[in-house]
């Protein structure tokens, strides 16, 4: 039927609902852009934190460090674990799972105090060269790894772990800085000798006079004391950094709301991590 204009009023509904199509069209592609934006804002610090197992000062700290570090305290000298082979232990057995979590525990502060030592190391000025990184990482390979596992020498040779063994050297670099100046009079040599002159023997296990050990004694008195000052500033930074930990992240906090959501049970590994900076 042709209308008044001549024009056929039947297909006028068709030429109209054109730009109500577009518009159509356009709010679902924009809804869909601003779901996928949501989504993305959401999606990428979620999964940017799966791996991080606390921050420090807003930096992360993965659970690839912490796992590397109670690897590595057993075999540190200045650690409370030196020589705690809690991995040859009976998983099951009270005193091996005590001893682990009290491992756990000090390779969190651990990493704590190495953190906040690189920052004092910058600010000192004191700088690990590249070079130097690359030697340690190449040592800690050789100690930590078979010629033949290509696997794990590819893993110890990540970005990631190159920063864990970065902070190492770093740490390393800054305490020899803190302790070269260190001296120790002969009143305190002697003092020294008073507490420990009982370990001082000769081969037939006679015990020795202050005099005939007086040059082993100068130079553990020596250690001795740089191995307080040493312990005297991990913990001064470990309480510094107290407020600066962090032990949850945005992982944690979207598979927790997940599990709650459909009533599953939220598994520990989930919860807060709980650092204990000795404060």
């Amino acid at each position: 039927m042709l209308a008044k204009d001549g024009i056929d009023s039947s297909r006028k509904p068709t030429v109209q609902a054109r730009p109500r199509t577009r518009l159509t069209a356009f709010i679902i592609v924009a809804s869909l852009l601003l779901v996928a934006l949501v989504v993305a804002i959401v999606a990428v610090p979620v999964a940017g934190s799966r791996n991080v197992a606390f921050y420090v000062n807003g930096k992360p700290v993965t659970e690839e460090h912490v796992s590397a570090m109670i690897v590595d305290l057993p075999f540190d000298e200045t650690s409370d674990h030196y020589n705690a082979r809690v991995d040859l232990g009976d998983p099951s057995d009270p005193k091996t799972q005590y001893l682990a979590a009290g491992l756990k525990t000090e390779a969190i502060q651990r990493l704590i105090v190495m953190h906040a030592q690189s920052d004092e190391a910058l600010r000192l000025g004191i700088v690990v060269s590249p070079s130097a990184i690359d030697t340690a990482v190449e040592a800690y390979v050789n100690n930590h790894a078979s010629p033949d596992d290509t696997t794990e020498t590819a893993r110890l040779r990540s970005p990631d772990m190159r920063s864990y063994i970065q902070l190492w050297a770093t740490s390393k670099a800054y305490e020899e800085s803190l302790t070269k100046d260190a001296t120790v009079s002969s009143a305190k040599v002697h003092e020294y000798f008073a507490t420990w002159g009982w370990n001082y023997t000769d081969t037939a296990g006679h015990q020795l006079t202050f005099e005939q050990a007086s040059a082993r004694l100068a130079k553990d008195a020596l250690a001795n004391k740089k191995f307080q000052l040493i312990l005297e500033n991990r913990a001064q930074l470990l309480k510094k950094e107290n407020s600066l930990v962090s032990g949850d992240t945005r992982y944690k906090q979207f598979m927790r709301w997940w599990d709650i959501m459909f009533d599953i049970q939220v598994p520990d590994s989930l919860e807060i991590l709980k650092v204990d900076t000795g404060s």
